[in-house]
């Protein structure tokens, strides 16, 4: 007469069953592929993690190499801006004292020559011809009733030195100009220079804010690249549970 079978023993018929030797070599192997698989997998992602990671560090390290010299170049641009500025504001101070004398000179001769004009009109024809002789000292002139009589030579010099007048006025007039013109380029100078030292100031803002961009994704790749990491061993543990029972349940289907 049989014994008759308890769950026990039904248990332990179906536990060796599916533990026989061809069973334990297909869950080794399936394991195996299954851990292989997430490793490579896990491994792949990490390595472009890592390499991304490293290509970050590099540009922040480039970064932080060309703000140090953008710094030192701006430092430096700012002490020579700073001594063309200086010499620039003392040149337009020179320039405007000079030009406040010149204007004062001209404005004595301008009083001289009305006054001396006013006096000539007061002059009898005999101080008129020795004035005349004083202005252009190779003439001869002599009083005549109808007015003055002044030698060839005399009367060329007068014409010569009276043509010069005009000349003179204009050459005057350019020259004023172009002082004019040279004191405005001195101030757009002075402006342009203002520019160039705000662009350069903002070009080292730019550098400093792109650095602290390039900080911040550096940080982030870490992170990833660190949760990788920590996720991959996880997984090589859901790997082996997963690889146990699929060997059991795929084992046990296959008949062996």
């Amino acid at each position: 007469m049989s014994t008759p079978a308890t769950p026990l023993s039904t248990l332990e018929k179906e536990i060796g069953l599916w533990l026989n030797p061809l069973h334990i070599i297909l869950m080794v192997f399936l394991l195996l592929s299954l851990l292989g698989g997430v490793y490579l997998y896990e491994a792949k992602r990490a390595e472009v993690a890592e390499a991304t990671a490293k290509s970050q560090t590099q540009l922040v390290t480039a970064l932080k190499e060309a703000a140090v010299t953008s710094a030192a170049e701006n430092a430096a641009l700012q002490l020579k801006t700073d001594a063309t500025l200086e010499a620039l504001k003392l040149a337009n101070q020179q320039l405007a004292l000079a030009n406040q004398q010149l204007q004062a000179s001209n404005a004595q001769l301008v009083n001289k020559l009305v006054a001396q004009q006013k006096k000539d009109a007061t002059l009898p024809p005999s101080g008129q011809a020795q004035r005349w002789e004083q202005l252009v000292p190779q003439a001869q002139v002599s009083v005549t009733p109808t007015g003055f009589a002044v030698d060839s030579a005399g009367g060329l010099a007068t014409l010569v030195a009276l043509e010069e007048i005009p000349v003179d006025r204009q050459r005057i007039a350019n020259l004023s100009e172009e002082l004019a013109n040279d004191e405005k380029q001195i101030a757009n100078d002075a402006v342009s220079l203002k520019a160039e030292q705000a662009a350069h100031q903002s070009d080292v803002a730019n550098d400093k804010k792109q650095l602290a961009e390039a900080n911040g994704n550096t940080k982030k790749v870490q992170d990833d690249f660190d949760a990788y990491k920590h996720k991959a061993r996880r997984n090589y543990v859901k790997a082996f549970f997963a690889g146990f029972v699929v060997g059991l349940v795929g084992g046990h289907a296959a008949g062996f």
